[in-house]
């Protein structure tokens, strides 16, 4: 099978998983794999295209980077209009609009990403809809036919999407099904995401905890801060997340008038205290502690 050349040229510069931030700072990402260099003859697409769209994308990726999220949507807006058969564009778009929290646009572009085309999708079983997998300008083998429609997009299986561009897709739906309150949804999606890309798992994983905890949702947040704990346990922040999810359940002594923390919540905010001391939650953790009328450890004060 051969590869679209835009997808293979551009996924030396994969777009991190930028999904979910906290306190305005970038989530760390892993290292994409190298892609190799493509061929004309790969493609309709020429290498002169690839190179082309990619500055494009690397354009994108740096207003989003620093919140210019509607210069960064205008880009990619372009891109994907004149070449909606490229995947890492609608990457690219689908992160803008959730940076303008355009949730719903946002969606439309990572399900693009993904090979699904919501609207060209109702009509998967009709006639002549189905394509050679070889045709030029497939989005990748055994797409449909690359048919334009109201939402610029096409319809393909995820056969040859590379598990990487999988992970980033299904994590950013997740994160909007967040936003959306869509909480059964996210979490589906989030696990998606995991099992496309385990070498991200745990990145993946955190990003969902941060999603909750913006969206405001205890359960979903500890359910995800528990699940990233069991990937990474030296992550400092999940200890936090898990720990200030749980205390959305304290009680008040109607006697001593101290808080009552629920099981497992002052043992996660102390584990956060000691990876993490002078961290950018800690003053909230020890004043949780405090008002608890937990000790704090040595060194913790």
């Amino acid at each position: 099978m051969r590869t679209p050349v835009v997808c293979s040229f551009l996924l030396a510069f994969l777009l991190p998983g930028l999904l979910a931030q906290q306190n305005n700072a970038p989530l760390p990402a892993p290292a994409p794999p190298l892609a190799p260099i493509p061929r004309p003859d790969d493609s309709s697409v020429s290498k002169k295209d690839a190179e082309t769209i990619n500055a494009q994308v690397v354009a994108a990726r740096k207003a989003t980077a620093e919140k210019r999220f509607a210069d960064s949507e205008a880009l990619m807006q372009k891109v994907t209009d004149s070449s909606p058969n490229m995947i890492l564009p609608w990457v690219e778009l689908g992160l803008a609009q959730m940076g303008l929290k355009k949730y719903p646009e946002a969606e439309t572009s990572f399900k693009l990403a993904l090979g699904i085309d919501p609207t060209s999708l109702k009509r998967l079983h009709s006639d002549d809809f189905y394509q050679k997998t070889d045709a030029p300008g497939v989005v990748a083998p055994a797409a449909m036919r690359a048919t334009r429609n109201t939402m610029g997009g096409t319809v393909s299986t995820s056969e040859n999407r590379t598990p990487d561009i999988l992970g980033v897709s299904w994590a950013g739906l997740g994160e909007v099904y967040a936003r959306e309150g869509k909480i059964a949804d996210a979490q589906a999606a989030f696990d998606s995401a995991v099992k496309a890309f385990p070498t991200s798992a745990a990145l993946y994983r955190h990003n969902e905890t941060v999603s909750f905890f913006q969206a405001g949702n205890s359960d979903g947040q500890l359910t995800a801060a528990n699940q990233a704990i069991a990937l990474d346990s030296s992550r400092a922040a999940n200890y936090y997340f898990k720990a200030q999810a749980l205390v959305s359940k304290a009680t008040l002594d109607p006697q001593t008038q101290k808080m009552i923390l629920p099981p497992g919540c002052a043992e996660a905010y102390q584990k956060y205290l000691e990876l993490e001391p002078n961290g950018p939650y800690s003053a909230d953790a020890k004043g949780v502690l405090t008002a608890a009328g937990v000790p704090l450890k040595a060194g913790k004060k």
